[in-house]
């Protein structure tokens, strides 16, 4: 699909280059694939193309944080049998973080990798937690 610039309307043309993305208050360099106008040095980014660099910026931040991979934070809420809003309201996220996470467009702070590294290692966490926020567990992990 030809990409037109949105400033002049000329052919944008494909670029593959290593760039810093920012990331909140972190930087993370990273290939990154845009378009950018031969005319007038525009560049832009499809959806798509924004949302692969901006999990390879995530994911490199995780790495370097050693923070919990989404395969990871999916597979604690999985052994706890709790939908992401319910993950979610047991650890008192806000709404749609978990789904974030586990897609692995964004990375979690220090804290939130920490709180969920004890409900996964600690039974007694999931149950305190429930009880204090409210969350119905499944038979068995109460």
């Amino acid at each position: 699909m030809i990409q037109h610039c949105p400033l002049c309307d000329s052919k944008g043309e494909l670029v593959h280059e290593r760039r810093a993305l920012k990331l909140g208050r972190r930087t993370a360099v990273v290939d990154q694939e845009f378009y950018r106008c031969g005319s007038c040095g525009e560049e832009w980014f499809t959806p798509e193309q924004m949302d692969a660099a901006q999990r390879r910026a995530a994911a490199q931040v995780r790495q370097e944080e050693d923070l919990l991979e989404p395969d990871a934070i999916k597979a604690i809420r999985d052994d706890l049998q709790l939908s992401q809003a319910q993950f979610e309201k047991l650890l008192g996220f806000g709404p749609k973080t978990v789904g974030r996470w586990e897609r692995g467009t964004v990375f979690q702070n220090r804290s939130s990798d920490l709180l969920m590294r004890l409900v996964r290692d600690f039974p007694d966490v999931v149950r305190y937690l429930a009880g204090r926020h409210g969350v119905e567990l499944a038979v068995g992990q109460a």
